[in-house]
């Protein structure tokens, strides 16, 4: 009789086909959504539950008396009754780690589009306004030594303090070419 391995929730097509694809023979892989009454069927029978974490307490691991592990797809576990699993003496494993890259690219991908101010220049563009924004992010000095330069620049740029900003500069004036 082959081993059943409860996958939950229901995926598109596209991805149960995948995961059938690498059940390994001798496993029989169950497909059901959590609540419904084949899923807790399919759990009577299962010795492993493979997918997402939804209200799995103690109602879960008592209709579930064959289970060996539970491996969830996700990092969080925080839907999963951890007590209620040691009681039932099942091991809950997670993938953590398994997005740290996405997760860290995202970040810096985040902090340069606000640093760059990238919602704001596509709403302006969006809006059909080209040429909006501070000119005071951007200084160009026409000065002949660095004295000179850190001389236009002595005023801060900003100050803050405890988080809190306690210095504001004047904007700056753009004059057109002449």
């Amino acid at each position: 009789m082959a081993k059943k391995i409860l996958f939950a929730p229901n995926q598109p097509d596209v991805i149960l086909t995948m995961v059938k694809s690498m059940t390994p023979a001798g496993f029989e892989l169950v497909v059901a959504d959590p609540g419904t009454p084949e899923f807790i069927q399919a759990a009577g029978d299962a010795e492993y539950y493979l997918g997402l974490a939804r209200r799995m307490g103690g109602e879960f691991f008592r209709s579930a008396p064959n289970l060996k592990l539970v491996q969830l797809l996700s990092a969080g576990y925080d839907h999963v009754d951890i007590e209620a699993a040691r009681k039932a003496k099942v091991p809950v494993s997670n993938n953590g780690g398994a997005n740290a890259l996405a997760v860290a690219e995202h970040t810096i991908m985040l902090i340069l589009a606000v640093l760059k101010r990238v919602v704001q220049f596509h709403n302006s563009v969006a809006a059909g306004k080209w040429r909006v924004g501070n000119p005071a992010d951007v200084a160009v000095l026409d000065a002949t030594s660095p004295r000179q330069a850190v001389a236009e620049l002595r005023e801060p740029v900003a100050v803050f303090k405890r988080g809190k900003r306690t210095v504001t500069r004047r904007r700056t004036e753009l004059h057109p070419p002449s």
